[in-house]
């Protein structure tokens, strides 16, 4: 049994000593930018690298490359992106994924090896530092413009007192700006200095909640005739009335519901008539106006998110009214209804009427009772002398 282990021992010592011996000289005819050693033509500070293997060809290899090479700046765009979703904003993954790969239209390959112990083909890919830096500057500067544009649009609009317009413009640049973070730390990871910074995401928010925060709805007046009810609400942004502002009335009876758009000064105003939000024998009127948001989202060009607009689903103001009901009407005793029947008739017999009784009789007939009832039969026979 102990000569066993010790065998065993020597097996596994051998085997392992052999394994080690192929990897130090397949290591030996390796190339540095195999092992992770860098490239002596193509150095780090000037260039972005990336190196792929595959066991099928050449090419497979140099798209393992390309993908290594995206892979590195995608990682360092990844981690920002998260922690900046995680402080309550917000950037699309979609967005790095077409801001980065852009990256594999100037990415060349400058090197290869082949591992003819183990099978591999090995590619080496890389692109200039410069030539990244240009294209995403571009990109950089044009969405900067564009947000610039927007922030100019919705500041006119608002000291214009159009406040919808406003928030589109703002909404719109705040969409926008979610493009510039990936763009903005694919070129600090690539100069490898925190040049660009990203202030419109924030700044578009803050103008955003500021008019949210401060839009409120109130009670103008309220008017009930015999008929119709006349209803005013004003829709007020910082004491000011917002134009084309979406209302949206209802009423639990009937399913009454009504859309409309407030005036110049705010104001919307509805007269539906009583029948339609309460029952004739009911005195009770309750009216709901809230903030119409599915109108209200249409002014938009994106989808509105919640954490910004999500207060206006809490607006309302409510209206509470008592009409009066005839009480003669309403104390009158309900009446059955009446029904025709008609009258049902019973044939009384008299003398002279032809009997009705089966034309064969028993033979004996007490005559005299006979007489009582009418009854002569059919045919009289007089027998006599």
């Amino acid at each position: 049994m102990k000569e066993l282990f010790t065998f065993i021992l020597l097996v596994i010592f051998w085997f392992t000593f052999i394994f080690l011996i192929n990897i130090s000289i397949a290591n030996a005819d390796a190339p540095d930018w195999v092992l992770g050693k860098g490239h002596k033509s193509f150095p780090d500070s000037k260039y972005l690298v990336g190196v792929g293997l595959s066991d099928k060809s050449p090419i497979t290899a140099s798209e393992s490359a390309r993908a290594e090479l995206i892979k590195s700046i995608r990682v360092k765009v990844n981690s920002v992106a998260l922690d900046y979703n995680s402080r309550d904003k917000s950037v699309s993954e979609s967005s790095i994924m077409s801001e980065t790969d852009f990256l594999l239209e100037g990415s060349q390959v400058k090197d290869g090896w082949y591992d003819s112990r183990n099978n591999l083909y090995y590619s080496f890919v890389v692109i200039e530092r410069k030539l990244v830096l240009e294209t995403l500057k571009a990109i950089i500067d044009n969405i900067l413009q564009s947000v610039a544009l927007m922030l100019r649009q919705g500041d006119a609009f608002y000291v214009n007192g159009d406040i919808i317009k406003a928030l589109v413009y703002y909404y719109d640049g705040y969409k926008e700006s979610e493009k510039l973070l990936p763009c903005i730390q694919t070129y600090n990871s690539v100069i490898m200095v925190n040049e660009y910074k990203n202030e419109y995401g924030i700044l578009f928010r803050e103008k955003i909640l500021n008019i949210v925060d401060n839009i409120y709805l109130e009670k103008v007046n309220k008017t009930l005739t015999v008929s119709n009810i006349h209803l005013n609400v004003r829709a007020i942004y910082n004491g000011r009335g917002i134009k084309n502002f979406p209302i949206k009335f209802s009423s639990g009876y009937n399913r009454y519901s009504e859309r409309i758009l407030c005036n110049r000064v705010g104001e919307c105003v509805v007269n539906p008539r009583i029948t339609k939000v309460a029952h004739v024998d009911d005195a009770d009127i309750s009216i709901k106006a809230v903030v119409d948001l599915q109108t209200f989202e249409r002014h938009f060009n994106h989808s509105l998110e919640k954490k910004l607009f999500g207060r206006l689903e809490l607006l309302s103001v409510s209206f509470n009214a008592r009409k009066r009901i005839n009480k003669s009407v309403a104390s009158q005793p309900i009446q059955p209804k009446r029904t025709f029947q008609q009258p049902v008739k019973f044939r009384t017999f008299y003398k002279n009427d032809i009997g009705l009784g089966p034309l064969r009789r028993p033979f004996f007939i007490d005559r005299w009772k006979a007489r009582q009832r009418g009854y002569h039969g059919n045919v009289n026979i007089r027998i006599g002398w």
